[in-house]
């Protein structure tokens, strides 16, 4: 692998490919730490999402669009209107996105009798065979939901998650599920059923799991993390913090991506109802503790700034760790 050190020179990443409009839902609220996060989730990505914009890739124009996302803020008073790329790997729009799943599921998982998390694997793959993975994974799922209704057996009553992710030490990929599903019980039958259903070179026991679910979040936070460890990672020490320095590998997320498009992410199953987990063309959103004023920002390396006197929105900045962000990019040998 080969180490990215030297990315071009920052730029404006104000795009006008978005058109203005109010949120259908309403305005939330929230706090001017909320708004931080966001700045500091849009730095995070933005060298990741430009390389990325330059690969040789049907998808590089969806990351150029990603590189866009919320690149300006109307304010007007203390609500704020922006707009979103709505794409799966964006960190921004995940935000937004599990904070809908997660309200929405919300009632459904505190409901649950013994709520379990259980993560069902199959052997890593290399990325000829994932796409056909994933579509024996699911069709294995559904039957053994089929075949609990055909023998009058309790239909499994769960939120289904498709996750993959990327083995930079082998070079190959790992589709999984997580389930929040209700009951003990069904979820050893899940888990049970799940490595029956497989020769055991492909889904090996030991790489199943059962746990009681604590942390619905860990369900809807992402579908392919964006970074990935190698067993050559470095440490970083962040005050009296030990951070592994994980590594963004594009070439790999862009296949990741490309291949699980037109699946379905979230599922839900025993008669769960399903919750849309898009995002609105337009969010406004009601913010504490800003100035009540009427202006546009624009965002430019690290912030957005007020475009008639330069003042910072939200006064983030980024520390030593955030700023090395592009230095733990690197790509495929040739």
């Amino acid at each position: 692998m080969e180490n990215i050190n030297n990315p071009e020179q920052e730029q404006n990443e104000l795009h006008y490919i978005y058109t203005i409009g109010h949120l259908r839902n309403g305005i939330d609220n929230c706090d001017l730490e909320a708004l931080i996060k966001r700045a500091k989730v849009k730095y995070s990505q933005k060298d990741l999402m430009r390389y990325m914009s330059r690969l040789d890739s049907p998808f590089a124009p969806k990351y150029q669009n990603t590189l866009s996302c919320s690149s300006f803020i109307i304010q007007n008073g203390t609500v704020l209107t922006s707009r979103y790329c709505k794409y799966r790997w964006c960190k921004i729009c995940n935000r937004i996105r599990t904070a809908k799943l997660l309200a929405g599921y919300s009632e459904v998982i505190t409901n649950m009798i013994e709520p379990q998390f259980v993560t069902l694997t199959v052997q890593n793959v290399n990325i000829e065979k994932l796409e056909v993975t994933i579509k024996g994974m699911l069709k294995t799922v559904k039957l053994i939901q089929d075949l609990r209704r055909k023998t009058k057996q309790p239909l499994l009553r769960c939120i289904r998650k498709l996750e993959c992710t990327y083995n930079a030490t082998e070079n190959n990929y790992h589709p999984h599920f997580h389930f929040i599903i209700e009951g003990k019980e069904a979820a050893n039958d899940l888990l049970n059923a799940w490595v029956n259903r497989y020769p055991d070179h492909i889904v090996n026991i030991k790489g199943q799991d059962i746990r009681e679910a604590k942390n619905p979040i860990e369900l809807f936070k992402y579908f392919a993390k964006l970074t990935a460890k190698h067993e050559s990672d470095t440490y970083s020490f962040i005050g009296d913090k030990v951070i592994r320095n994980e590594y963004h590998y594009p070439e790999a997320l862009d296949l990741i991506f490309r291949t699980i498009e037109n699946f379905r992410i979230v599922q839900t199953m025993g008669g769960i109802t399903m919750v849309k987990d898009d995002i609105d063309e337009v969010e406004a959103q009601e913010y504490e503790g800003i100035k009540f004023k009427k202006t546009l920002w624009l965002y430019n390396i690290n912030d957005w700034f007020d475009t008639y006197t330069g003042e910072q929105l939200t006064g983030y900045i980024p520390n030593k760790y955030e700023q090395n962000f592009s230095k733990r990019i690197r790509r495929f040998e040739k």
